[in-house]
């Protein structure tokens, strides 16, 4: 005897699933409509927790890339502070310096002091892309409108000059020095390089 099938009974296979699990065998028309029930529940359940678990993916991976453009603004920030700190620091040691050298009761200090001075001058206008090869080139060069402590910048220049020719031979008086210094150091204000 062979019967041919022509279809297939899902509520048999959901029955014997169900049968097998709770280990009930009612044959009444509820437990088909049971298990249904049950699975649209697992269904709803499996549903809105796969919406949780996402939407907590998606907030938590946000709010990583929000902590990591912080952290990294701060370490971004730290370093150009320290930088800033570093290159300030540097420059005010040089200046330190020569104002040291310029308060000395020895008047070759007090020549080192301008020579070191003119040095850092030439050295600032070089970084700030003023064009020549000397520094006396570099102040012709310079616009007043740009540079307002130019003619200060001359001035402190030829004293400078005057101390590299003429050497011991040029008097230099504490006095001068003050106020050479002071020239110096008023040009480098004025580009907040000290």
């Amino acid at each position: 005897m062979s019967e041919n099938i022509g279809y297939l009974n899902v509520e048999y296979f959901f029955l014997r699933f169900y049968q097998f699990f709770t280990g009930v065998h009612d044959y009444s028309a509820t437990v088909p409509d049971q298990a249904t029930a049950l699975l649209q529940k697992i269904g709803i359940l499996g549903l809105v927790l796969s919406l949780l678990l996402l939407t907590l993916i998606v907030y938590f991976r946000v709010r990583t890339l929000q902590v990591e453009h912080e952290g990294l603004g701060k370490l971004e920030a730290q370093e150009r502070a320290h930088r800033e700190h570093a290159a300030t620091a540097a420059k005010n040691q040089r200046w330190e310096g020569v104002v040291a050298l310029a308060i000395s009761p020895n008047d070759s200090d007090w020549r080192r002091a301008i020579l070191e001075a003119d040095s850092m001058l030439a050295d600032l206008l070089y970084a700030r892309g003023y064009v020549g090869d000397t520094l006396g080139e570099q102040l012709k060069g310079a616009n007043k409108q740009q540079f307002t402590t130019l003619d200060l910048a001359w001035e402190a220049h030829k004293m400078r000059n005057a101390l590299a020719h003429l050497g011991e031979a040029f008097p230099l008086s504490e006095r001068d020095t003050k106020a050479t210094i002071d020239q110096y150091r008023r040009v480098f204000e004025e580009f907040e390089y000290i």
